[in-house]
C-alpha cells in the first residue's frame, strides 16, 4: 500500500480543510520521515498534492523536492472535467497546459500516478510517456459525477502506463470488480458514440485491473500476475459458493474451469465468491468456514 498525507493550501470552498503552505510541507516531511523510519515492507509513503487547483506553486515545488529527495511515489489527479481544466489554465497561465504544471514542479515522474486524465491532449499523453508517469482510470467516479470518459485505447496507443482505480469516494464503489465493469461500459460508450472503432475486451480490462495496476506503480517485476518469481497475490474464487449471484450451466465448463466462468465472476461475482485472499504468499482473509 502507498499511503500519503493529502496536501492543500488553496481551498476557499472548505476553509476548515485548508493548511498554510508551511504546515503542509512540514507535516508531509514529518509523515514521510516517520514512515521511512518504520521500514514497513508493504506500506510506503507517497507524496500527495490533492491537485493543482488546491496547491500553490510553492507547495507543489516543495512536494516535488521531497519526492525527489526520498525517491518517493507521487499521487494526485489531472484533467477530471472540463471546468477544472479551464480553471487550471486561468490559475496558472504561464504553463503550457495542465500536465506542464505538474511537470515543471517535479511532480510528473516515473513514480507518478495521476487519476482520471479524461481530457489530456495527445501532446500531454506524450509527456506522460516520456516521463514514465501513469494514469489511474476511475470510470465509476467519472460516470457518477459526470466528469467525462477516459479514452483508454488512446492512452494505450500513446504507450502510457495505465491501471484501474476507484477515486475513493468519487464513485459509489471501492470494488475492483465494479471498476472492471464500468471500464468496459465506458469503452462501449465511446464505440457507440463513434469516438473509437472498437471497444476494450474484457481480457484487456482484466489486465488493467491486475498487471496494469502493478505497472502503473512500477511494481510489475514483483506482482501483477503469476509469473515464476513474483509474489503470490491471489484470490481463491468459488463460483458455486452458497448464495452465489452466479448461475452456472453445464456448457460453462471445459474441464475444471473455463473462460465463461471467469467472465461470469468478473461481471456478476462479489465477496460471496471469494473464499480466500493471499498477499505475498500469506493467506490474509479466510472467507471460507473450512479454512
Amino acid at each position: 500500500a502507498f499511503v500519503g498525507k493529502v496536501c492543500m493550501d488553496l481551498n476557499d470552498a472548505v476553509p476548515e480543510y485548508k493548511e498554510t503552505t508551511e504546515e503542509s510541507i512540514k507535516e508531509t516531511e514529518r509523515f514521510v520521515s516517520e514512515m521511512l523510519q518504520r521500514k514497513y515492507s508493504r506500506v510506503k509513503p507517497i507524496v500527495t498534492p490533492r491537485f493543482s487547483l488546491s496547491c500553490s506553486e510553492t507547495l507543489m515545488g516543495e512536494l516535488g523536492n521531497i519526492a525527489k529527495t526520498h525517491d518517493l511515489h507521487i499521487q494526485s489527479h489531472i484533467s477530471e472535467n472540463r471546468d477544472e481544466v479551464k480553471a487550471v489554465k486561468n490559475l496558472y497561465p504561464s504553463y503550457k497546459n495542465y500536465t506542464d504544471v505538474y511537470d515543471k514542479n517535479n511532480l510528473l515522474t516515473s513514480k507518478t500516478v495521476m487519476a482520471h486524465g479524461c481530457y489530456l491532449s495527445a501532446e500531454e499523453l506524450d509527456v506522460f510517456r516520456e516521463r514514465g508517469a501513469s494514469i489511474a482510470h476511475c470510470p465509476n467516479s467519472n460516470l457518477s459525477i459526470l466528469s467525462g470518459f477516459l479514452n483508454v485505447l488512446q492512452v494505450l496507443e500513446h504507450d502510457v502506463k495505465i491501471g484501474l482505480g476507484t477515486d475513493v469516494a468519487g464513485g459509489y464503489s471501492s470494488s475492483m470488480l465494479d471498476a472492471i465493469r464500468r471500464a468496459v461500459m465506458v469503452s462501449n460508450i465511446l464505440l457507440i458514440s463513434n469516438v473509437n472503432a472498437k471497444s476494450l475486451t474484457l481480457k484487456e480490462v482484466f489486465r488493467l485491473a491486475t498487471l496494469g495496476g502493478s505497472q502503473a506503480l512500477g511494481l510489475d517485476k514483483e506482482i501483477g500476475n503469476f509469473e515464476v518469481g513474483k509474489e503470490f497475490d491471489a484470490l481463491l474464487i468459488n463460483p458455486k459458493a452458497s448464495d452465489s449471484p452466479i448461475d452456472l450451466f453445464c456448457g460453462d465448463f471445459v474441464g475444471d474451469i473455463s473462460e465463461a466462468v471467469i467472465q461470469k465472476f468478473l461481471y456478476l461475482g462479489d465477496d460471496r465468491n471469494i473464499e480466500e485472499v493471499y498477499v505475498g504468499g500469506k493467506q490474509v482473509v479466510p472467507f471460507s468456514s473450512s479454512v
